[in-house]
């Protein structure tokens, strides 16, 4: 088990090496295979997984929710925990220590976030964060069938955060216990992939950049930079706004056929 864990953190960093591009920035260069993988798993999902999470939203009242979800996230309160001080936060590594050891105990085994009432806020880091701190600022995307987006570099420390339930509880997370985990998970989501369905004309685009720009917020705690889009524009005095789905740049209208007016590239309808 360790040779395998290790040879996932191998590949996600050999995978993270002589990328083109700024920091931070969506590498999607698997996009073929990564939309079908996202065709597949979006199938899955309509057909079974989300219509079960959205009878466990119907027969199950809201506490009971809120205390399914909070015991597996005191659960993976371990890997955010151990980042937060591989990250050199020790503030950050002690906030989740504190929780896990007040939720276990006072909080029913997790089940109730008691930290939560003290100030304490889950600190949600995790080794994909880690392995950004420690340099690794560019990685490819991927689109994992049946475990949704991620990134070469964030890969690891997704599947151990999948298996972490697992490894605690032992033969404790058997299919029930493995199933609610499924469901609390992916009924969460749900507010966020309606609003997703409902007005992306590009839903697998929407996830990726979504997802990119979530992880962006989380390795910056949620003071990530402004993206360079915006110095560049500046520095070449243009200025852009959208009418009625046309873009217009210093007067001049985008239309068919024309593009890279004086280095900006227009829409392409």
């Amino acid at each position: 088990m360790n040779n395998i864990w290790l040879l996932l953190v191998v590949f996600a960093l050999l995978g993270c090496v002589s990328l083109e591009g700024t920091d931070f920035s969506v590498v999607d260069s698997h996009e073929a295979g990564n939309r079908t993988s996202y065709a597949m798993t979006d199938w899955v999902d309509k057909k079974a997984i989300d219509p079960a999470a959205r009878g466990y939203r119907m027969v199950t009242p809201d506490w009971f929710r809120s205390g399914v979800g909070n015991f597996f996230a005191n659960l993976r309160g371990i890997d955010s925990a151990i980042n937060g001080f591989l990250q050199g936060k020790a503030k950050s590594g002690a906030t989740d220590i504190a929780r896990l050891l007040m939720n276990s105990t006072i909080g029913l085994g997790g089940i109730i976030d008691v930290a939560a009432n003290f100030g304490l806020e889950h600190q949600q880091e995790d080794l994909g964060q880690t392995f950004a701190t420690w340099g690794i600022r560019q990685t490819r995307y991927l689109y994992l069938p049946l475990i949704g987006p991620t990134t070469l570099r964030d890969m690891p420390g997704k599947m151990i955060n999948v298996a972490l339930p697992r490894l605690v509880l032992g033969g404790g997370y058997g299919w029930l216990v493995g199933g609610l985990d499924l469901l609390s998970a992916r009924e969460d989501l749900l507010t966020a992939t309606d609003a997703r369905d409902a007005t992306a004309l590009d839903p697998y685009a929407f996830t990726r950049e979504a997802y990119h720009q979530r992880r962006k917020f989380l390795i910056f705690d949620g003071d990530p930079p402004f993206d360079d889009f915006f110095d560049e524009s500046d520095e070449v005095g243009l200025t852009a706004e959208r009418v009625d789905g046309v873009e217009i740049v210093d007067g001049v209208e985008d239309v068919d056929g024309v593009e890279d007016v004086d280095g900006v590239e227009g829409n392409k309808e």
